[in-house]
Order: C-alpha cells, then structure tokens, then sequence
C-alpha cells in the first residue's frame, strides 16, 4: 500500500480518468494519493491541452518534489507512434521552458496507439487492431472498465500480459509500470 505519496495525472478526459483510477487503486492507491488535470469536457481538443497541462505540472513537480511525488500523463497516441507523441509533450515543455523529463524523474507517460479504447477492447476480445479507432467508446458506461483495468494491473504487475500478441503500446506501457512500481516501492521502504 503506497504511503505519503502524491501523484498528479494528466489525462485527456474521463475514460482515462476512470482507467487511470482502476489500475492505481488495484496498485493500492489511495482518492487522497492521486490528483487529476483532465481537459475540460468540450473546451478545446484534449490532447493540445494535455500538452499545455503537462509542462506546467512538470514545473510544479520539481518545484514541489520530494521522494513521494510523481507525475503520469495519459494521452492518446492517434496516428502518431507512441514515441512521436511522448516527443510532442516534450517539444511543448520546450516552448514553455520546462526542460523535458529526465530519465531519472519520476515521471511517467502512457501513450494508447490511436486510443485508449484499443488497449480495452484487447482486454475485453483478446485483439485489437492499434491502427484503428472503431472501438466501444465506453461512454457513460466509464465503470465498466473497472475490471478490465484491474485484470491489466495484475497481469503488469506478474509482467506477463496474456493472451499473446499484447499490443505494442500496452507492452511499452507496462515497462513504464515496472518504473512506476519500483517507485512505489522505494517511497515505501521496499515494501
């Protein structure tokens, strides 16, 4: 069970909230441990403001850290690859002045190829196609998750997402975890 710990999370909008939400509950968090930045529903596009939120709470992280503090970020990959996405969070610290994470920072980035509802729907049937976008967008039903996510927390925390292939995302997202768990740990003594 993370103790003294807080950690902020930006996402896009409530399905990640909601996923975001089962995975670090099934991890042992706690409503008063975790802190979101969603976009505002209807506002702008999520994304761009997932990239203007993000270098803003990087900045209050190292102004503001400690052992116990850490940031994750949610955001969608859409056409891009994972890694052009995580790059666009970056490109956007640096027109902030924010210098990018570090490797050593305690800063986490889940980048879902096209959506977040591919990684769902690999869950739910087994196989997805990370290419497409065709999947149940889960609105108004966001609880529904809630088993699904649990099921992936554990299967990342025994590192060994079945059935096979996972997506790429989702493997690549599950290695950021095992970075996110050994924090945890650490903050906990090795607990």
């Amino acid at each position: 069970m993370p103790r003294g710990i807080q950690l902020t999370i930006v996402c896009e909008d409530i399905l990640h909230e909601v996923f975001a939400r089962a995975f670090l509950y099934r991890r042992g968090f706690r409503r008063h441990d975790l802190r979101f930045e969603k976009a505002p529903s209807g506002k702008q596009d999520a994304k761009q403001c997932v990239r203007e939120r993000f270098p803003t709470e990087l900045a209050a992280l190292r102004r503001y850290g400690g052992a116990g503090r850490g940031l994750l970020c949610i955001t969608d990959s859409d056409n891009l690859t994972p890694v052009e996405r995580a790059n666009t969070l970056h490109e956007c610290c640096a027109r902030q002045n924010v210098a990018p994470p570090a490797a050593t920072e305690l800063v986490f980035i889940f980048t879902p190829k096209w959506e977040i509802e591919n990684w769902l729907a690999w869950l739910r049937d087994g196989a997805c196609d990370e290419t497409s976008n065709a999947y149940d967008k889960y609105r108004n039903r966001e609880a529904d998750i809630y088993p699904l996510v649990e099921h992936l927390a554990d299967m990342c925390m025994a590192k060994a997402l079945n059935p096979q292939p996972a997506p790429p995302s989702l493997l690549a997202a599950c290695s950021v975890f095992a970075g996110f768990q050994t924090w945890v740990e650490d903050s906990n003594g090795g607990a």
